[in-house]
């Protein structure tokens, strides 16, 4: 029996309550989406606001404390696997090599490009542009996903946009720490070997997760594990995968996920083992991004949503979607087969998400403390560019591409 008196709630009690209201919310605000006709991301987000500074029902960081960040953490985690589960090589055997462009030429533009406007546009030091600009290259399934079910995409497009979202997600991440390592280092903050183990812990969640799922593969194909044991299974060794590469070096444990999932999908296990696997991801999947993004908007404060205002950061944003994003993927994806519709699709779609939100704190404080003042920017910068390309693009995805005659 507890020890209290009558009426009071524990803080245990508090964090059971608020973490079934945030998962009841997120589903609420899907069905809301489906039933007025509006994007699920859009209807996600504003109910998050709405919640949050709108009439101050959930405050996260005070509710959740230390434990906000570990549990968006590990729910990004989920939903970039089950997301890199659907990467089988076999659906872009014939157009491999713009996918490939993708998530390879189009991001390295896209970095070099953002870094400039931030220095140009915004007035940052390059240390915190080039951070910037690779925290920017992402697109992630967070937000590609829910608006890709509903549009209904041609083949080429559709996996395009997929592919590109699903492995820039943890690429991003790397990028903004490699560019805060160098930054640091030719700023004499830090060692230069830190460089050096920046690119060993890399390797490392890389082959991690690579030997992940090459030893599920081979237990799951063995029946080593019995079917009705895989998928929590499976759900159990994402969690200490991501855990243990996050251990090793902050903010490798997505592309250690990320890596065990795309290794699975191509290692030839049988169909009902992959339904099984995938329909349970697809179900938490859908959960926990509903939940992910009511928790970040909701934490927002009616002082952060009145930063996003400030004129240098609107036209940031605005070079980001006009300039940048189409700039990159038109050159990215020169000399290909690729039609001059969808060359002009991919290059507006682009809307930023979690990851963005969940790690541009980080990077912030890091510069910070290392001197860079003007490192304060990012997380208005982010706010920013998240809200505005999550509803324009919401808005305008399938509509864009009806017009463009790329759908089914």
């Amino acid at each position: 029996m507890r020890d209290r008196k009558a009426g009071e709630v524990s803080s245990i009690e508090l964090i059971t309550l608020g973490i079934s209201l945030v998962l009841l919310i997120g589903m609420i605000a899907q069905w809301l989406s489906w039933r007025w006709g509006i994007p699920a991301i859009v209807g996600m987000t504003l109910m998050g606001l709405f919640i949050g500074p709108g009439i101050n029902l959930i405050h996260p960081e005070q509710l959740f404390g230390d434990l906000l960040e570990p549990i968006i953490s590990l729910a990004v985690a989920i939903i970039l696997f089950e997301g890199s589960l659907s990467l089988d090589r076999r659906e872009i055997f014939h157009f491999k090599g713009p996918v490939r462009r993708m998530y390879t030429l189009v991001p390295l533009i896209s970095w070099l490009l953002t870094a400039v406007i931030a220095n140009v546009i915004v007035g940052l030091s390059w240390v915190t542009a080039f951070v910037i600009g690779g925290l920017f290259i992402v697109t992630g399934p967070t937000v590609i996903t829910p608006l890709l079910k509903n549009a209904n995409l041609k083949e080429r497009p559709d996996r395009m946009l997929r592919w590109e979202g699903i492995i820039v997600d943890p690429m991003g991440a790397l990028a903004a720490l490699f560019a805060l390592q160098i930054g640091l280092a030719a700023s004499g903050v830090i060692d230069s070997a830190a460089l050096g183990v920046y690119i060993l812990g890399a390797f490392t969640a890389l082959v991690l997760g690579i030997g992940a799922g090459l030893g599920t593969s081979y237990a799951f194909r063995r029946s080593i594990i019995p079917v009705d044991m895989q998928a929590p299974m499976m759900f159990a060794l994402v969690i200490f995968i991501f855990a243990v590469s996050d251990l090793i070096m902050e903010e490798s444990g997505l592309l250690a996920v990320t890596a065990m999932g795309i290794t699975l999908a191509n290692r030839g296990l049988n169909v009902p083992i992959l339904n099984n696997i995938r329909h349970f991801k697809e179900n938490i999947s859908t959960l926990f991004i509903s939940a992910v993004f009511v928790l970040l908007t909701s934490s927002l404060t009616r002082t952060e949503l009145m930063e996003l205002w400030d004129i240098r950061i609107i036209g940031f944003v605005l070079l980001m979607m006009l300039v940048v994003r189409p700039l990159s993927v038109w050159i990215g994806l020169a000399n290909t087969k690729v039609s001059l519709g969808e060359k002009a699709f991919i290059g507006w779609i682009a809307p930023r998400g979690v990851v963005a939100l969940t790690v541009s704190g980080y990077f912030q404080t890091i510069l910070v403390e290392a001197g860079f003042t003007d490192a304060e920017r990012i997380l208005p910068m982010t706010l920013a560019l998240v809200f505005i390309t999550v509803v324009i693009h919401g808005y305008t995805l399938t509509p864009l591409a009806k017009r463009l005659k790329l759908t089914k």
